[in-house]
């Protein structure tokens, strides 16, 4: 798949998660419903599979932030799209069986400060 329609992919993923304040029904699509695991081995050893499922995530916040009231990702960001990466490196790597969706979710918890986010969040 293309990065544009990845991108778009992610942003609207993100888009609809974020239309409500707690809003929890949405559809997952592209690599963001594939496992942390997979997100690893993609990091491990295989760059073009890696930069796909940089690109969802880095969609995805982007859409997220775009749709989440109160949240201004470049202000509150204080980081490149690198560390948001190395970020899903870890949570991945504490939780391989998740979604990197989830991991996606997880970070922009913590970005914002939301106290379930300490929970999921990597050391």
């Amino acid at each position: 798949m293309r990065p544009l329609k990845l991108f778009a992919l992610g942003a609207a993923t993100a888009l609809g998660l974020s239309a409500g304040a707690n809003a929890k029904n949405y559809v997952v699509w592209g690599v963001g419903a594939k496992t942390c695991g997979a997100w690893t081995e993609a990091r491990l050893t295989n760059k073009e599979r890696a930069e796909t499922f940089q690109s969802w995530v880095h969609a995805f916040m982007t859409g997220a932030a775009y749709g989440r009231e109160g949240l201004d990702i470049r202000r509150d960001v204080k980081f490149e799209a690198e560390a948001l990466t190395a970020w899903v490196d870890k949570y991945c790597e504490v939780n391989p069986l998740m979604t990197v969706e989830r991991a996606a979710v997880a970070l922009l918890d913590h970005i914002a400060g939301e106290p379930e986010a300490a929970k999921a969040a990597p050391n």
